[in-house]
């Protein structure tokens, strides 16, 4: 038997107005930050380098809709760190199979390193989290495998005075959103939408799927 048609009074109301579009992808972001098991609490970053394209998965922290920006932690010796001190320039992308959504956001970042972006962000981070700043540089070649922590950590959280000197290595990386577009996947109702920020707010304009 064919399956019968949707119920207009069933379908979102995003797919036919911009401004319900916006609440949603923002919604999406907002939780995201603040749920792990959100499929938007780890997006992906691309930057660019002299060597290409570069691209990894990230933790979001914090989603800020009135100032159009996302933020996460990150250690200033990675490649991440570097790359967007040369060119600032970042893609985010997310896609949520529940939500049939999928979010490509153009930013520009702005790295915060000892202030007070980064003390706040640093005494919201977990003890266990704080492990990651206590290891030899990202991507440093090894004789074998390994976790990088001393052995005495592997198991257990760090105390404050263990994790103190991290906070050295460690920054947030601020992303000031440009330009989103949202695309939802749905078998008959797909929809696709750019958002352009400027002094006046969001600008929505249809796009084909």
């Amino acid at each position: 038997m064919p399956r019968a048609a949707p119920n207009a009074d069933d379908l979102p109301g995003f797919l036919h107005d911009l401004a319900q579009v916006e609440h949603q992808f923002w919604s999406l972001l907002e939780r995201g930050a603040r749920d792990r098991r959100s499929p938007y609490h780890a997006p992906s970053v691309a930057t660019i380098t002299p060597d290409g394209p570069q691209v990894r998965t990230i933790t979001l922290r914090h989603a800020d809709r009135a100032g159009a920006i996302v933020r996460f932690n990150a250690d200033v010796r990675g490649g991440l760190v570097g790359q967007l001190l040369a060119d600032p320039r970042a893609m985010l992308h997310a896609y949520g199979a529940a939500e049939r959504t999928q979010l490509r956001l153009a930013t520009r970042a702005l790295i915060h390193r000892d202030d007070a972006v980064s003390l706040a962000a640093w005494q919201a981070t977990t003890a266990s989290a704080k492990r990651c700043y206590l290891v030899p540089p990202p991507g440093s070649p090894v004789a074998a495998p390994s976790s990088g922590l001393p052995t005495a950590l592997e198991r257990r959280a760090p105390s404050v005075e263990e994790s103190a000197c991290g906070y050295a290595l460690f920054c947030v990386v601020e992303l000031a959103i440009e330009q989103i577009e949202w695309l939802y996947l749905h078998s008959v109702h797909k929809r696709r939408a750019r958002f352009v920020r400027d002094a006046a707010g969001w600008r929505g304009q249809w796009l084909t799927p």
